[in-house]
């Protein structure tokens, strides 16, 4: 089974689109025929089409699909068509441009952040869901080197440093000695909360095994965005359908 195209990108266009309550309810009321319809929100959107809830004057809520002209193939035909129907909507029901000037700051916002919180799942995957990428070895190696030489150098005294290898010394004066224990301090922080984000993530996605959101949460708490990185990267892979190597 071939993946949606459209589908992945349903939460970053529903909620941008959920701003624009009057081309929502346009939308309704002339494809859908619902004109009785007070209110609408974008829910989704897949290649066939969208779904639209709306409102009564009783109160209660329904689910109207619209359905495409033609199916859609790529992201980059969502606006256009979008477009084009409510400015069809809106002239056959003889209401104003809501498209039209810039685009609201709140749509943009509430796009970026479902796009980003995103835990779309293919109802098929060609790309295996429950998986662990390792950290780049080369990548892991500088990590815990770099790590381990600022917790030496922020416990040490000056006549420890001056004891180490030239090289290493020359490293250390990179900052003054007194700054390494408040880098250390901000670069753990920094990986325990690289930690945090990566177990939610894992939770969110509700793809993982408890051995791998383990090892995903771990991985990210010792080597930061070296293994971050890799979990982005599964992400859009499963939400593209394409293993990259």
């Amino acid at each position: 089974m071939s993946q949606d195209p459209i589908a992945p990108h349903s939460a970053g266009i529903s909620a941008y689109m959920s701003v624009h309550s009057a081309t929502n309810l346009a939308y309704v009321r002339y494809f859908a025929g619902k004109d009785s319809a007070v209110s609408a929100t974008f829910k989704s959107i897949n290649a066939r089409g969208f779904t639209v809830e709306y409102q009564l004057p009783d109160g209660i809520t329904k689910d109207a699909f619209i359905d495409f002209k033609t199916p859609l193939t790529k992201r980059e035909e969502i606006r256009p068509v979008l477009e084009g129907m409510a400015k069809e909507a809106e002239e056959a029901l003889g209401l104003p441009s809501s498209l039209s000037g810039p685009p609201p700051i709140a749509a943009i916002a509430k796009s970026v952040y479902a796009t980003a919180t995103d835990s779309y799942t293919p109802p098929s995957s060609e790309v295996p869901l429950d998986t662990f990428y390792p950290c780049n070895t080369g990548l892991a190696v500088a990590i815990v080197a770099g790590m381990g030489a600022v917790y030496y150098f922020s416990v040490s005294t000056p006549e420890d440093i001056k004891a180490l290898p030239l090289p290493i010394q020359y490293f250390h004066k990179l900052y003054p000695h007194h700054w390494y224990p408040i880098i250390w301090k901000a670069a753990s922080g920094i990986h325990v909360a690289e930690g945090v984000v990566a177990l939610g993530i894992c939770l969110r996605r509700g793809w993982y095994s408890p051995v791998n959101v383990a090892k995903w949460t771990i991985s990210t708490l010792l080597f930061g965005f070296g293994s971050m990185k890799k979990l982005m990267k599964h992400g859009r892979e499963v939400r593209l359908g394409i293993k990259k190597d």
